[in-house]
C-alpha cells in the first residue's frame, strides 16, 4: 500500500486522507456557515479533508442551495435560497480549527496579500469596525471587531498570540467565527504539497493552541446570564457577526424574489402550504 507521502505525490487526496484516518469529501459547505444565506453565499468547499478538531480545503464559486421548513400555525413555510456563481470567481484555501467556545466574529486582514488597494477577504467587513492594536501588529494586519466588542478583542489577542500570528500566519487572513479559528489563503493551498501539511500542523500547534487557551473561558457579558457559561458559549447577536459588505463574487447581482443575471444569480423562493386537515383527506 502506498505511503501517505506517495498518495500526495500521485495527487490522490482521498488516499492521503484515508492513510491518516481522516475524512475526505469532494464537496462540502464552508465552515461556520449559519443560516440559509451564509450556507449558499460563502462558496463551495472542494477537496475537504477533516481530522479531529480541524478541516482544510478549497473554497470556490459554484451552485449551492439550502432550504428551511417551519411550521407557522396551520401553514408549512418552506424557504429555499439558491446562489450560483462562476467556479473561478472565488478561490481561497482554508484551514479551520475548532475552538472550545463561541466567540465574537473578528477578522485579521493580512496586508501582505492585498490586491493593490483591495482586500482579499471573502467577506469584507463594513467600515467603522477597525481596531488598532499595539506594536508592529498593525503593519501586518487590519483587525476588524464588532462595535462594542473592543475589550473582548483585547482579551483574546494578547501580545503572545499576536506574535504567533505574525510568525506563523503573517501572509494569511485569519477569522474567528462562532467556535472556529479559520485561516485563509487567497488562491488556495496546494494540498498535494507535503510542506503545506507541515505548516498546517505547525499552525494548529501554535496559533491554534494559543487561541484555544485564550477562548476557553471566554464569556460574552451581553448574552443572557443563563447562557453566558453554557457548554458551547453564547455570543449576543450584535457580536456574532461583523457588519459586512456583499461578498465580492456576488456584488454584481443579487435579487430577492427576482432572477438577476450579472455574473451571479440569486433566487429566493418561499412556498406556503396549507396543512389544514381538510386538505389532508
Amino acid at each position: 500500500m502506498p505511503t501517505a507521502s506517495e498518495f500526495l505525490t500521485a495527487g490522490d487526496l482521498p488516499g492521503f486522507a484515508a492513510a491518516h484516518g481522516w475524512r475526505y469529501d469532494e464537496t462540502a459547505a464552508p465552515p461556520a456557515s449559519v443560516g440559509l444565506w451564509e450556507q449558499v453565499a460563502a462558496g463551495t468547499v472542494r477537496d475537504r479533508i477533516a481530522g479531529e478538531g480541524w478541516e482544510a480545503g478549497l473554497i470556490t464559486g459554484g451552485s449551492r442551495s439550502a432550504s428551511n421548513v417551519e411550521q407557522r400555525g396551520g401553514w408549512t413555510v418552506t424557504t429555499t435560497v439558491n446562489v450560483s456563481t462562476p467556479e473561478r470567481s472565488l478561490r481561497v484555501g482554508y484551514l479551520a480549527i475548532t475552538l472550545p467556545r463561541r466567540v465574537p466574529n473578528m477578522v485579521l486582514d493580512a496586508r501582505s496579500n492585498d490586491r493593490g488597494p483591495f482586500s482579499s477577504l471573502i467577506r469584507r467587513p463594513a467600515a467603522g469596525q477597525h481596531l488598532s492594536l499595539e506594536g508592529d501588529f498593525d503593519t501586518r494586519f487590519r483587525l476588524y471587531v464588532p462595535t462594542g466588542y473592543e475589550r473582548d478583542a483585547l482579551y483574546v489577542f494578547t501580545p503572545d498570540l499576536m506574535a504567533l500570528l505574525i510568525d506563523e500566519t503573517g501572509d494569511l487572513d485569519v477569522e474567528l467565527r462562532d467556535d472556529r479559528l479559520i485561516v485563509y489563503k487567497p488562491g488556495g493551498f496546494d494540498l498535494t504539497d507535503p510542506t503545506v501539511w507541515e505548516r498546517f500542523e505547525r499552525i494548529r500547534a501554535t496559533v491554534g493552541a494559543k487561541t484555544w487557551n485564550r477562548t476557553d473561558l471566554y464569556a460574552d457579558e451581553r448574552a443572557a446570564p443563563e447562557l453566558q457559561y453554557d457548554a458551547a458559549g453564547t455570543v449576543d447577536a450584535g457580536g456574532a457577526r461583523l457588519r459586512g459588505r456583499m461578498p465580492r463574487a456576488l456584488w454584481l447581482g443579487v435579487g430577492i424574489g427576482v432572477v438577476v443575471l450579472a455574473g451571479a444569480v440569486t433566487i429566493v423562493v418561499v412556498v406556503l402550504t396549507n396543512v389544514l386537515s381538510a386538505f389532508s383527506r
